[in-house]
């Protein structure tokens, strides 16, 4: 399982909620391409949780950091596990099989539950304001265009993730706005790595003219590094992501059940070649033998 790159496990029992993991990526293999722990996820500028890594349930099973669905027409959507998600934010979260509601914050009382619509009745976004922000906290939009971003309109509430206004960074990704260039969001820990490896609070780039750096480090730049760091050299995260997505849809007996791509030096030279795991041949089988599968530590 590997990386690039928003809501998955969920329920408040970590069995349960491999679960509904699971349900969930069968139900989208179906009409599309699913990936596996290709995002770092960043709060507050510092990475939490890491690419390439699964992360442990509170019953010690390994499941995804991150699942990156593609659907048919190239687009991409992220789904984080929103336990894990409430943690560090600090939000309560709880699931009512009976109501089958996902429940931010406290449970309401059973009155108050019965009266929420049925599933499907006027759904409510939580990640976009019904009506643009009346102070929103902005970023430094000279400095994002110059490195490659687009600014979006400030009247459309699509513009914004709660009072966070965002931007459009050159590769079509939404970010939000001031953690570009915005030292005071970095943790002490990323300060550290910014002052080591940016120049001038931007990635270096090399004799070709690519930028190479730490990808935890991409909010605080504005976009993501052409050659990202991993360990021992460089990787190109659209190369790697081309190679896995070559082995999606294709059988057990079809499938080689390994990738392969390069690892570079800054430079952009090659220095080897990496192979990764495929995601598994889940396509088409029921949720119970998905489950037994992963628990059991078999891809496929």
């Amino acid at each position: 399982m590997k990386k690039t790159g928003h809501i998955s496990s969920f329920l408040s029992g970590a069995a349960a909620a491999l679960t509904l993991s699971l349900c969930l990526t069968t139900a989208l293999a179906a009409s599309g391409k699913v990936s596996y722990n290709f995002a770092n996820v960043a709060l507050d500028g510092g990475t939490v949780i890491a690419a390439g890594a699964d992360i442990t349930a509170a019953n010690g099973q390994q499941i995804p950091g991150s699942i990156l669905y593609t659907d048919e027409t190239g687009g991409k959507t992220n789904y984080l596990p929103l336990r894990k998600i409430s943690e560090l934010l600090k939000v309560e979260v709880s699931y009512d099989s009976a109501a089958k509601t996902v429940y931010l914050g406290k449970q309401p009382d059973k009155s108050a539950a019965e009266s929420q619509p049925a599933a499907g009745e006027n759904v409510i976004d939580l990640r976009t304001p019904k009506t643009v922000p009346e102070n929103p906290r902005r970023g430094d939009a000279e400095l994002i265009r110059s490195r490659g971003g687009t600014i979006l309109p400030d009247g459309d509430v699509n513009s914004y993730r709660g009072n966070e206004k965002l931007f459009k960074n050159k590769n079509g990704d939404l970010w939000y706005e001031y953690l570009v260039g915005n030292e005071s969001a970095l943790n002490d820990q990323d300060k550290k790595l910014a002052e080591k490896y940016l120049v001038n609070g931007e990635y270096p780039k090399n004799k070709k003219g690519e930028s190479y750096g730490l990808w935890q480090l991409a909010y605080y730049v504005g976009y993501e590094p052409d050659l990202q760091n991993q360990l021992d050299g460089y990787i190109r995260a659209a190369e790697r992501q081309k190679a896995a997505d070559a082995l999606m849809g294709l059988s057990k007996e079809e499938c080689p059940h390994e990738y392969a791509y390069s690892l570079y030096d800054k430079e952009g030279e090659v220095i080897r070649e990496e192979k990764d795991p495929c995601q598994g041949h889940f396509e088409g089988k029921s949720m119970e033998y998905v489950r037994q599968a992963i628990e059991e530590g078999r891809l496929w």
